[in-house]
């Protein structure tokens, strides 16, 4: 759910526990040095974007940020909202304007990915016209995502208000993410990127820092690793503070995709705003958190549904046991299940693209029929398809 902060209510929530530049760093396991914030700097980018966020501020105008990833950025693990890399984000920008109206749109979503994140951006995030947006999906994101990643980047970079975009880079036990993928994305818009991982994980290596002095379990930071990212990204937006650039990029200015803009110009229906055009046996119902889905349990037939686009992705409630209990086809061809070996197991899973753009119909149907509605194990349950390639121009 996506929370917003005014300046007033942020006030009385972060009020105590603003950070100067030099601030919240003394105690251990703080031990941040030099060549620690140098190695998180991967790249400044083009700052233009940046300095004109600081600029807007220095005016006193309202000021929005917004911040889009998984349960890292939703704030899992830290001791209050305040305490979370984007509660420490925007409480430095509160401290060094204090005359200016700022506000928070947390677009978090625990356990999702930029897939996901490129489908809710609109709803989410964007409709709050943020000025600068980071993001972070660098450990939840794998090999199949970079088309999605770039097209959340694009997303964001194209609105009106021509927003910057920072990139964080979190990380996973041993030093793991998907920095590599993200990062040559990033490079290719001139983007301002910020590593968690290369910061820590050679402290950590080399037996100056232990992991549970920042981490909660093998991915989640505890309150001095918020702190921690939160002094990294804030170090990137002092550059943009200092970095005497004109502000004249032009919205929607961007160069051809890198990989494509399919999930540039998405479209996202939830299971409560997709009508089936045949259904098997398939139930409207509500979900374990609450959402609407449509449950496959018990289903004699498939169900089938009628998209607009050049690609699908299918977003379940939970990832299959066995991704090959579901199967589909598109436009009344060949079955086929989800394969394993070209996207993990996982709840949200693509299953078309590079089609013709225009009207497609998708078939589901489940393997196991007859399952009970507690065995949670095997039922299938469809929260929504994501349309891809919806527009072009």
């Amino acid at each position: 759910m996506t929370r917003l902060y005014s300046r007033r209510t942020a006030g009385l929530l972060f009020g105590s526990f603003l950070l100067g530049p030099r601030a919240g760093f003394a105690a251990t396991p703080d031990r941040l040095t030099r060549e620690m914030i140098a190695r998180s700097q991967v790249s400044q980018g083009d700052l233009t974007r940046l300095t004109g966020v600081a600029a807007k501020a220095r005016r006193g105008e309202p000021v929005t940020i917004g911040v889009i990833g998984g349960s890292i950025t939703v704030g899992a693990f830290a001791s209050k909202p305040e305490n979370s890399y984007a509660g420490r984000l925007l409480a430095w920008w509160q401290e060094k304007f204090p005359q200016c109206e700022f506000r928070l749109v947390n677009a978090g979503a625990g356990g999702t990915g930029s897939m996901y994140g490129a489908l809710r951006a609109e709803k989410d995030l964007l409709f709050a016209k943020p000025d600068l947006v980071v993001i972070e999906f660098a450990v939840n994101d794998n090999w199949t995502d970079g088309d999605a990643y770039e097209g959340l980047v694009r997303q964001v970079l194209a609105q009106p208000n021509s927003p910057a975009v920072l990139l964080l880079f979190m990380m996973w036990e041993r030093g793991g993410n998907d920095q590599d993928m993200q990062s040559k994305i990033g490079a290719y818009y001139g983007l301002p990127m910020v590593s968690f991982r290369d910061a820590l994980w050679p402290e950590i290596s080399a037996g100056r820092s232990r992991w549970p002095d920042y981490i909660v379990d093998t991915v989640h930071p505890n309150d001095a690793g918020h702190r921690l990212a939160a002094r990294l990204l804030t170090t990137m937006c002092g550059a943009g503070l200092s970095a005497a650039v004109a502000n004249t990029t032009k919205a929607g200015s961007l160069p051809p995709p890198l990989h494509t803009d399919s999930f540039q110009f998405v479209s996202w229906q939830g299971a409560a705003d997709l009508s089936p055009i045949e259904n098997g046996g398939w139930d409207l119902e509500s979900g374990e958190k609450g959402i609407p889905v449509w449950d496959g349990a018990g289903a004699s037939g498939p169900v089938s549904f009628e998209w607009l686009g050049s690609g699908l992705v299918a977003v379940f409630a939970q990832a299959p046991g066995n991704l090959r209990r579901v199967r589909f086809r598109i436009d009344g061809g060949a079955f086929r299940t989800l394969d394993e070996s070209t996207q993990p197991q996982r709840e949200t899973n693509l299953l078309v693209q590079g089609l013709n753009p225009g009207r497609h119909i998708v078939e589901m149907r489940c393997l196991d029929r007859g399952v009970e509605k507690d065995d949670k194990a095997r039922r299938v349950q469809l929260v929504g398809l994501g349309s891809t390639g919806v527009t072009q121009g």
